[in-house]
């Protein structure tokens, strides 16, 4: 996980980033499970100037601020060009922004449909690439509270 100090130390940044990162790094602590997922990259943005680089992420989060509340956008597949994730490409946003309290929600959502759709030893990012985004976004879909009136 790569993650910018976004709004909590960035007087750039229009959300904050380290408390997302610290409840999804909550969310995945088991060692068995990690294991089970594999490699991900994971890069969180607190602003468009993108210093966690979040547009390159197999997952990315950005912050954003809409009327002065902290609202995240999801990306899926981008890659950073390492060897893990292919050629350097940008991520594919997945639908509207979520509020800061959906996003661990989210991020399972995610996970759990990557570890039910993919095949054999795929990687993340490559079960994403096969997809494409749209059972990704069903599952994130799914799991919105705060924002499905929102999406309605």
């Amino acid at each position: 996980m790569i993650a910018c100090p976004g709004g909590d130390l960035c007087g750039l940044a229009n959300a904050r980033s380290i408390p997302i990162a610290a409840a999804i790094n909550e969310r995945f602590d088991d060692l068995d499970t990690l294991y089970d997922i594999g490699d991900i990259d994971l890069h969180i943005s607190g602003c468009m100037n993108s210093c966690g680089h979040h547009h390159s992420g197999h997952i990315g989060i950005l912050g954003v601020d809409k009327d002065g509340s902290e609202w995240y956008q999801i990306t899926l597949g981008g890659s950073d060009g390492s060897t893990l994730s292919g050629a350097a490409t940008a991520g594919k946003v997945i639908g509207p922004s979520f509020a800061a309290d959906e996003v661990p929600d989210v991020i399972e959502a995610l996970i759990d449909t990557y570890r039910r759709e993919r095949s054999g030893g795929e990687h993340f990012v490559d079960t994403a690439r096969r997809l494409g985004t749209a059972p990704f976004r069903a599952a994130t879909d799914a799991v919105r509270r705060s924002t499905a009136a929102v999406t309605a």
